[in-house]
């Protein structure tokens, strides 16, 4: 898909702010509303825009660790690979997992209360996954950049 500069304002205004009125988007693309809100539609409906989700403070929530986990299946079978991503996608506690390539087959992001809680999950959960042959930890000291924006250039 093929976006202009106005396309690629409106996706400014609403990675700043997702809430922002359409009426303000307007005034930052120098468009009326009715066509700002038109390209919204579009840029929805051609998946461009995924959702709308509100961005949380995990500490506020209880969960002050994050860890990147590094996960090696015993085998690459189709069988294990369905019964590890299944265990993931249901597992709370993984905010985010990638298939990657390397020494290791997956990257796991999880938060977790503290250090004995992340040890639950990862030596009661996440190793105890059918299938799952090494599981290494990487504890996150501070967070130096996280952001959700995507460049537009």
């Amino acid at each position: 898909m093929s976006l202009d500069e106005f396309d690629r304002q409106i996706i400014a205004a609403l990675q700043e702010d997702a809430r922002m009125p359409v009426a303000q988007v307007a005034d930052r693309t120098a468009l009326s509303a009715t066509p700002v809100s038109r390209r919204i539609k579009r840029l929805e409906d051609d998946g461009v825009i995924l959702g709308y989700a509100p961005v949380l403070d995990p500490r506020k929530l209880g969960f002050e660790l994050e860890a990147y986990v590094l996960i090696n299946l015993v085998a690459h079978s189709d069988e294990n690979i369905l019964t590890f991503e299944t265990a993931i996608v249901e597992n709370p506690h993984v905010i985010a997992c990638h298939a990657v390539t390397g020494d290791m087959d997956y990257l796991v992001h999880v938060i977790a209360r503290n250090v004995e809680h992340l040890s639950q999950i990862t030596l009661k959960t996440l190793l105890r996954i059918p299938g799952v042959r090494d599981v290494k930890s990487i504890v996150v000291l501070e967070t130096i950049k996280q952001s959700r924006e995507l460049p537009l250039d």
